[in-house]
């Protein structure tokens, strides 16, 4: 079940589809992948969503489709419904930029009407409006899983600017990725990061720390890992964080003094007794109450 999108452009535009094609393989992340398909996949995010090539005159309908002066691309996008806000946020950024790049119209089939000028963010919003009825349609049936739209939203942006934010802090730290954790027995979505040993690290705000501790004994090293609350970490070693726009960060210089602290925090529980990971493409931020 998909939202598309098919472009069209004013018949003394004379962009051809071999210009809009080079201009997508452009935008970081988004490559043809075959002849037909340009693909945007964004590993940090999970978010996914294509521009296709497809063959004019094969519609029994094309007679009805006549628009005038207003010529078809033979472009056509496409992005799944039943899928966290985010994917609508960070895929739509693109069309924007592609629709004013070239000066095209969109014709949107979930639409009555023709191909028209979109004002930037309009067809996000059309977007969303549809996703948000067919996720709430599709809840129960689909075994969907919640998570609020809030915690969702800072999870995608602290995602997507992760990479970002690695180089510019170097190797000497340790930026995680969000993941997704549904818990056993219902159907929320918590969040979490990992933490490897107590090396500087930049915490942002999840519900669990997956930490990973190595403590040296006399003849071997033990190892540990397991789910700590973001509330008890926090509680025990926030005076060795320092904040940041939307994060928390450990500095170099407190690595040894954390070290002790961090390998004697109580961990509450494992991964696998809490609950299960799950990927962004089976989670909704509606569902009916």
């Amino acid at each position: 079940m998909s939202f598309d999108l098919n472009f069209y452009r004013k018949e003394n535009n004379k962009v051809k589809i071999n210009e809009m094609v080079e201009f997508l393989n452009t935008i970081p992340m988004l490559e043809s992948k075959t002849e037909d398909q340009i693909v945007y996949e964004n590993e940090a995010t999970g978010v996914f969503c294509l521009f296709e090539i497809y063959e004019m005159g094969e519609n029994e309908d094309d007679e009805e489709m006549d628009f005038g002066d207003l010529k078809d691309t033979s472009l056509c996008f496409n992005i799944n419904y039943v899928r966290p806000n985010f994917f609508g946020i960070e895929s739509f950024e693109i069309v924007d930029k592609f629709i004013e790049k070239f000066d095209l119209f969109v014709l949107d089939p979930q639409a009555e009407g023709e191909p028209i000028k979109y004002k930037k963010g309009e067809l996000l919003k059309s977007w969303i409006k549809s996703n948000e009825k067919i996720s709430k349609s599709y809840f129960k049936e689909w075994e969907l899983n919640y998570l609020d739209i809030e915690k969702s939203n800072y999870s995608w942006k602290f995602c997507y600017n992760k990479n970002v934010l690695q180089e510019k802090l170097t190797e000497e730290y340790f930026v995680p990725n969000i993941f997704y954790l549904n818990k056993n027995g219902t159907e929320n979505v918590e969040t979490l990061c990992v933490w490897p040993e107590h090396i500087p690290f930049v915490l942002p705000k999840v519900d669990f720390v997956l930490i990973q501790k190595r403590i040296k004994k006399l003849f071997r090293i033990k190892e540990e890992s397991g789910l700590v609350k973001y509330e008890t970490i926090i509680e025990q070693l926030g005076e060795y964080f320092e904040n940041e726009n939307d994060y928390k960060i450990v500095h170099p210089k407190n690595e040894e003094k954390i070290k002790p602290i961090f390998n004697s925090i109580e961990i509450s529980t494992t991964i696998e007794k809490y609950g299960k990971g799950i990927s962004v493409d089976k989670i909704v931020n509606y569902k009916d109450e």
